[in-house]
């Protein structure tokens, strides 16, 4: 669901990992270098970004089956629920980082079909590929 965000993340994991190590070993423990205070990241970035990069996979995964769709942890079976994709427009200040140049943009609109309310509204983050296969796996 946010495939873009996950590739953006580990494109800057690296440096973030590898700057903190640094300062961890030469600031504080060598104490040759003097430490730069960035944050938390500028000390435990080596620990904190593979536990974002696995915590954005984890809620972001999305299994397709022939029961249903599950998002995370939660499962949505095709009897009970109606899904769809609906394009929506999103001003400059409102996009993503990962596409600011795009207008139009993909949300995966899950409905109860009792009450016909809305359950989730997710923001498809992914490429034009990935939304394709989406609407083909979905059924109706």
């Amino acid at each position: 669901m946010a495939k873009k965000v996950l590739i953006f993340y580990a494109v800057l994991a690296p440096f973030i990992m590898i700057g903190s190590l640094y300062n961890l070993i030469d600031g504080i423990i060598l104490q040759k270098t003097p430490t730069y205070r960035v944050g938390l990241f500028s000390l435990f970035g080596f620990v904190i970004m593979p536990l974002l990069l696995i915590v954005t996979y984890i809620k972001n995964k999305c299994e397709i089956s022939g029961n249903g769709i599950r998002i995370g942890k939660i499962d949505y079976p095709f009897s009970d629920y109606h899904f769809s994709i609906r394009e929506k427009e999103l001003a400059f200040k409102d996009r993503p980082l990962t596409s600011l140049l795009k207008k139009k943009y993909q949300v995966l609109v899950i409905q109860a079909k009792n009450t016909h309310e809305i359950i989730l509204e997710k923001d498809l983050d992914v490429f034009e590929k990935d939304i394709e296969n989406i609407r083909k796996a979905l059924p109706g």
